[in-house]
C-alpha cells in the first residue's frame, strides 16, 4: 500500500493544485487588492473575463517587471484563457507599460495593449477612445504592481469593436 501511495502522490498533488484554479469563482471579478495576489480580470462587452487554462502546466498569468531598460522600467502582464476543450483555442491579453508610474499611464497600439480573440484575431487599442492603465501600487523592491484599466479595442479585418471595462490586476513578478 505504501508503494502505491508513493506512486500516486505526484498525481494526487497535481490534481489538488489544478483544483485550486477551479475553485475560484468564474462569474465575478477578483477584488481590487494591492498585495501581489496575482489576480487579473475585466469585463469584455459587459461579461466577466478571467484568465484560465485549466492546467497546472500552462500559465494563465505571466508577469515581467524588467528594470533593465535604459531610462525606465517595463511592466508586462500577459494573460491567457482557454475557451474550448481544444487547448489551442484561447484568448489573450498583453498589457505593456513602458516607464510605469503610480497614476494614469497612457498606452499606444504599438507598445500598450494587445488582444487576440479567436473569432477575429488581433485587436488594437482605439486611440480615439479613452484608454488608461491606472497603476495604484508600484513596488519595485518587492515587484508588486496593482491597478485598473479600461479601453476600447478594434479589429479592422472583422470591423469589430470590444469594450474593456472594470479591468484590474494585482501582480507580483517575483513569485
Amino acid at each position: 500500500m505504501k508503494k502505491l501511495y508513493i506512486l500516486l502522490f505526484p498525481f494526487l498533488l497535481a490534481a489538488s493544485c489544478g483544483k485550486k484554479d477551479d475553485d475560484q469563482p468564474t462569474d465575478k471579478l477578483p477584488p481590487a487588492t494591492m498585495t501581489g495576489a496575482n489576480t487579473f480580470g475585466c469585463l469584455v462587452n459587459g461579461e466577466v473575463w478571467l484568465p484560465h487554462t485549466g492546467s497546472i502546466w500552462d500559465e494563465a498569468l505571466n508577469v515581467k517587471h524588467d528594470r533593465g531598460w535604459v531610462g525606465c522600467d517595463q511592466l508586462a502582464i500577459g494573460v491567457k484563457k482557454i475557451t474550448s476543450t481544444n487547448v489551442n483555442i484561447y484568448q489573450t491579453f498583453n498589457i505593456n507599460v513602458w516607464c510605469p508610474v503610480v497614476g494614469a499611464n497612457t498606452t499606444s497600439p504599438s507598445n500598450g495593449i494587445f488582444i487576440d480573440f479567436e473569432d477575429c484575431g488581433n485587436y488594437r487599442v482605439d486611440t480615439l477612445s479613452p484608454h488608461v492603465v491606472n497603476i495604484t501600487k508600484l513596488d519595485t523592491i518587492n515587484f508588486i504592481a496593482s491597478g485598473t484599466f479600461y479601453f476600447t479595442a478594434i479589429n479592422d479585418d472583422c470591423l469589430d469593436t470590444i469594450r474593456i471595462t472594470e479591468g484590474r490586476f494585482d501582480v507580483n513578478s517575483h513569485l
